[in-house]
């Protein structure tokens, strides 16, 4: 398979691929006929210049634990410029991912962008009767998005609150 100048990658999550828009794939084998081609993705965290740091890419991991993370401080401590949801670690400013795809890597170049999505904005999942069954809100503090080196015209856009 043959990739262009000036595609996009779109990491999608297995859940939406089961249930979206009408489209209902009931086992493994109907979800292979309807994808036709696939792979399974395993990105890893490393440097700048693509160096393997770790293979964990959630914000939580990536962010080294209790000793990296913000807390808020008490009046007279001084200020506290990042506010994100209880437990949640502050964001990095840049983040890279290599992903192999089809057998070809691909350095992922990304930089925090709290506006990606629209304040208030949430994430549904919703049950056959097209009920909500779960809404939480899309936390902007693990949006990124950036470019993939060597790859002219390519833009990324990812959440890595809980994975990719």
């Amino acid at each position: 398979m043959g990739f262009s100048t000036g595609y996009t990658v779109l990491i999608i999550l297995p859940a939406f691929l089961l249930h979206t828009s009408g489209l209902y794939i009931a086992s493994s084998v109907s979800l292979q006929h309807v994808l036709g081609e696939y792979g399974l993705v395993r990105p890893i965290s490393v440097d700048a210049e693509g160096r393997f740091l770790s293979h964990a890419v959630s914000a939580g991991s990536i962010a080294g634990g209790q000793s990296r993370r913000r807390r808020r401080r008490e009046v007279g401590e001084g200020n506290d410029e990042w506010e994100g949801p209880r437990g949640a670690v502050p964001p990095r400013e840049r983040l890279y991912y290599n992903v192999t795809v089809f057998g070809r890597e691909f350095h992922l170049r990304l930089r925090h962008n709290a506006r990606l999505v629209a304040p208030g904005a949430k994430m549904e999942w919703h049950d056959d009767n097209d009920s909500i069954r779960h809404s939480e809100p899309l936390h902007d503090e693990c949006l990124y998005v950036g470019d993939i080196t060597d790859t002219p015209g390519a833009t990324v856009a990812i959440s890595n609150c809980d994975g990719l």
